[in-house]
């Protein structure tokens, strides 16, 4: 038997080529799960920074709406929504694959407003039905869906584990 006879190593999950900066991925899966990770991080991490700079975003679009609160309570339900779109693949499959239930779908609004699946949020670009309207999702609703969504994170696992602390150990 010669050596081109011989079968091929498995191959590595990525290759750096001689003299270069440039790594190839080998393995598209393992790609586009940390891209769809990324993703998530993005729109949630856009979406507290719309909430954290509210003066400021405030103040830039009054320069060019008449309503700029209106126009920042639109803005706001949208980063929302684009947060729970890129969760939304992750959220069908663990319906689907019995990790995550219907009733981790709903979330309660209060303040006049029924008990909402997340998901009409999500689909409706933030926006809500209220008093035979639609309007943006009020911060403090919007707050819950998005706490509502880390629950849904960390039930899938995407989440920061929390382990109680025991303590010192004994030896």
């Amino acid at each position: 038997m010669s050596n081109s006879e011989l079968e091929p190593e498995a191959e590595p999950k990525l290759k750096a080529e001689e003299n270069s900066d440039s790594i190839v991925v080998v393995d598209p899966d393992d790609y586009q799960k940390t891209q769809k990770l990324k993703a998530i991080n993005e729109a949630k991490k856009e979406y507290r920074r719309y909430k954290r700079q509210k003066t400021e975003i405030l103040q830039k679009l009054e320069e060019n709406w008449r309503n700029h609160q209106e126009a920042y309570e639109a803005e706001r339900a949208m980063r929302l929504a684009e947060y729970g779109t890129e969760l939304m693949p992750l959220i069908e499959e663990g319906l689907e694959k019995g990790a995550l239930t219907e009733e981790d779908m709903k979330c309660s609004l209060g303040d006049g407003f029924r008990e909402v699946d997340i998901r009409k949020v999500v689909r409706n670009g933030g926006w809500i039905f209220k008093d035979g309207e639609t309007e943006p999702i009020p911060t403090l609703n919007s707050d819950e869906v998005y706490r509502q969504l880390e629950r849904i994170e960390r039930k899938l696992g995407l989440g920061l584990e929390l382990e109680t602390d025991k303590g010192p150990s004994e030896i």
